[in-house]
């Protein structure tokens, strides 16, 4: 069997500056024909569609695969280019027997709002009726229903912080080795709830989506098909952001009654996705006087993960104002790197740092610094976030400012893995703080060292008071906002689960 893999990732955050071009993909992953199968390694659902291909004795054919980090709106020209590579290399040596795609779920161009059904729609009518094809997606996907049309199935991730997509991979695998062993296909049920939720508030190890995760996880050992929940991406002003309820099996009747029943169950639990954070100076107060150290100051709208720049400096400034010591903060500031190159290793500097992307996530800072490290910025991943991912943030400096430090670089990237930090001689247990610019992945990184949590309620494109944001109309009634009351998508609704099968 010719199983061909490949896919296009990015979570595009549309109230963010700037456009996503090409460099940007090919300066965080990318790779096409045999370079992709460096990934093998990799704890990605890559890595799985790979393995799982190769164990069972397929010939993978590696087409394209291109990842940005979150970001604007993604130039178009860039779009069309790494699209059509894709679909040139899925026919390298002829029509693939199968297709694995690893998506986002959550990407927006200049000209479609819905680029990733677009991809699908193009894939499925490239191969043709006789080719399955399995799709994986990110949790905060905001699905469509062209994204889930003509394929065996959508799966998403089950965890936030994302740590299983090497499961997910394999679990595509095992769909799409069934289509090809048995030439039965599956039916695909897609559901949207009239629902945005902010990502503060879908950890998966706490409520209230851990009950919905394992109300997931009950359906699928239950009536023996595959669910994927995705809370979607509530960054993104377009008419498919927010929940989605997928599953996939060969009982359609069965497939839309497990559907109804969960959804009603989220949607009975819409009231507890709660956000409530610290005020900035309440927050650097209580992380002055905490003994569980390190503290995580959780700076969420300025989450890197969700597309913001990465260079939020509130947080930090308070902290100086206070004349407090022992905090480490990561800025994205090219700037600031460029001043510390043109002083080198053991000169002092006078910068101003981070608070340039725009006017929301803070003003820039004025520091007088001392350069303690340059680096190139590159790491490999080996914690749980896809580990075996070289990640690179450009030219990096790590500056002492009055007893605390502050590492800039030339690009943002997420805290989601310690090497990121340790590469530069930093490690946060020898700090009073640390402040994260995530919404929750950090945990991936930083959960197991946390002395202490702090949420804190910083400006940013990334808030989670999302009631903040410029929504047009039809989010804002999602939101219940603007006097809009909140209406269920349907009239009626099944009164339970169907009888065992």
């Amino acid at each position: 069997m010719r199983v061909a893999v490949g896919g296009i990732f990015h979570e595009t955050n549309t109230f963010a500056s700037g456009l996503t071009s090409l460099d940007d993909f090919r300066a965080y992953q990318f790779a096409e024909g045999p370079a992709l199968l460096n990934y093998r390694n990799t704890r990605s659902e890559l890595g799985g569609f790979i393995a799982g291909g190769e164990e069972r004795g397929w010939d993978v054919v590696p087409a394209l695969y291109a990842a940005a980090v979150p970001s604007g709106t993604v130039e178009q020209a860039a779009y069309d280019h790494l699209t059509s590579a894709l679909l040139e290399r899925l026919f390298a040596n002829g029509r693939p027997d199968g297709v694995l795609l690893a998506l986002h779920g959550a990407m927006v161009t200049e000209q479609d709002a819905d680029p990733d059904g677009d991809l699908v729609r193009r894939v499925v009518a490239a191969v043709g009726p006789g080719v399955p094809i399995v799709v994986t997606v990110d949790f905060h996907a905001n699905l469509s229903d062209p994204t889930t049309e003509g394929v065996e199935a959508v799966i998403a991730y089950d965890t936030y912080p994302h740590v299983d997509m090497f499961e997910r991979g394999q679990e595509a695998v095992d769909v799409l080795a069934s289509a090809l062993e048995k030439g039965r296909r599956r039916a695909v049920i897609h559901r949207k709830l009239p629902l945005l939720t902010a990502p503060q508030t879908q950890y998966t190890a706490g409520p209230p989506m851990w009950e919905i995760m394992q109300r997931v996880a009950d359906l699928e050992a239950d009536e023996g098909v595959q669910v994927s929940v995705t809370p979607g991406f509530p960054y993104a002003d377009v008419d498919c952001a927010g929940f989605s309820i997928t599953a996939s099996g060969h009982d359609r009747a069965l497939l839309s009654q497990l559907v109804d029943t969960l959804t009603d169950f989220v949607l009975s639990r819409r009231d507890r996705f709660r956000f409530e954070p610290l005020p900035v100076g309440d927050a650097v107060r209580r992380a002055a006087l905490s003994s569980r150290t390190p503290v995580i100051l959780v700076d969420s709208a300025d989450n890197i993960g969700g597309g913001s720049p990465g260079d939020g400096s509130v947080i930090f400034a308070e902290w100086l104002r206070r004349d407090l010591t022992g905090i480490v903060v990561t800025l994205a500031d090219p700037e600031a790197v460029a001043a510390a190159l043109t002083a080198g290793v053991g000169r002092s500097v006078r910068v101003a740092v981070g608070g340039k992307t725009d006017d929301r996530h803070g003003e820039p800072v004025p520091v007088d610094g001392y350069v303690k490290l340059l680096s190139d910025g590159a790491y490999r991943h080996f914690g749980t976030y896809n580990q075996g991912f070289f990640t690179r943030m450009g030219r990096t400096a790590v500056l002492e400012v009055a007893g605390n430090t502050v590492i800039v670089s030339e690009r943002k990237a997420m805290p989601f893995e310690r090497q990121q930090l340790l590469s530069l001689g930093v490690d946060p247990l020898h700090h009073r703080a640390l402040v994260v610019k995530s919404a929750v992945a950090w945990r991936a990184a930083y959960a197991d060292v946390a002395g202490e949590v702090i949420e804190v309620d910083t400006p940013g494109i990334c808030t989670g008071h999302l009631s903040a944001l410029q929504y047009s109309e039809p989010r804002r009634q999602m939101l219940g906002i603007a006097g809009h009351p909140y209406e269920a998508p349907r009239a009626t609704r099944s009164a339970g689960l169907p009888a065992r099968r």
